[in-house]
């Protein structure tokens, strides 16, 4: 997905900003559901976050089904394909950051990176909200002064730390088809009073043996998993909307205001109040 090529016909890709070492392109992709997957190769080093829909991606280490908030990455030079089975036939959109190889190694190197300073040690990530944020500040705030060399900074910053803590597992795995039940059930009633009861009975699992599949399926537990979408979903609000802070917190399935204002902090560093006020470069300082 992150450049084009001549098996990409069926997407279309507006290119935002370039840098030195660095291009942000917006994909959209509207391969109808079920429609065949093109072995394809990745033409640049690239983070890529899903905006919207759902595909899997596959590499030659297995698949996953990626949905709204997580994260592709591409090493130049490999294999993958996406295909749309599991999709409602509306196809996919997708935020590219692809970076040059001198950049990425010298980014990597410079973090103290662990393993190879020169490529991504996994193929993909469940939902970071901060990278979400950080996408989303590039993509609605234009290319003034080093805008878009500091996000992506961060970016790289984030996704290593990710990469680094062990958070996913160590290859693309083939998802579990209940892990893949219970993150669906989550993903579309993230905004209710949900319990693990019930996302368990969805996957056919007992609760425990829900959280062992999970976690080994997904990279995240299904608590971890469900509060990264709440922010996320909290962010858009408060960058796309003018609702009350207390109103984004209750439409995004919080309980308790203050739950929601220590979750944010934790994340992004700030409160919603804050941030909403902020200037957009609050969010691309690396951490």
């Amino acid at each position: 997905m992150p450049l084009p090529s001549d098996a990409q016909a069926e997407r279309r890709y507006q290119p935002l900003q370039r840098g030195s070492g660095l291009r942000l392109m917006h994909c959209q992709c509207r391969a109808a559901r079920g429609e065949r997957a093109v072995d394809e190769e990745h033409q640049a080093f690239s983070i890529t976050l899903v905006d919207r829909g759902q595909f899997t991606y596959r590499t030659r280490a297995g698949g996953a089904l990626l949905s709204a908030g997580w994260l592709m990455l591409g090493n130049v030079g490999e294999g993958y394909a996406c295909s749309h089975e599991d999709s409602d036939g509306s196809g996919d959109d997708c935020t590219v950051l692809s970076l040059s190889p001198a950049l990425l190694e010298e980014t990597l190197s410079a973090l103290g990176a662990a393993g190879s300073p020169n490529r991504f040690g996994r193929a993909c990530l469940p939902p970071l909200p901060r990278v979400a944020g950080l996408f989303h500040a590039l993509d609605t705030g234009g290319d003034e002064g080093f805008a878009l060399e500091e996000a992506a900074l961060a970016i790289v910053a984030q996704v290593s730390r990710a990469l680094t803590d062990g958070e996913a597992p160590a290859a693309l795995p083939r998802q579990d088809e209940r892990a893949r039940a219970a993150a669906h059930c989550i993903e579309t009633r993230s905004a209710e009073a949900l319990t693990l009861e019930e996302v368990a009975r969805v996957a056919g699992l007992s609760p425990f043996h829900l959280l062992r599949v999970f976690r080994q399926s997904i990279g995240v537990t299904p608590h971890q998993y469900l509060m990264r979408l709440r922010l996320m979903q909290g962010l858009r609000l408060l960058r796309d909307t003018r609702l009350a802070v207390t109103d984004v917190a209750y439409e995004t399935g919080w309980a308790d205001l203050s739950n929601f204002n220590k979750a944010f902090r934790r994340e992004f560093g700030c409160s919603p109040r804050s941030l909403r006020r902020a200037d957009r470069r609050q969010l691309a300082l690396p951490a």
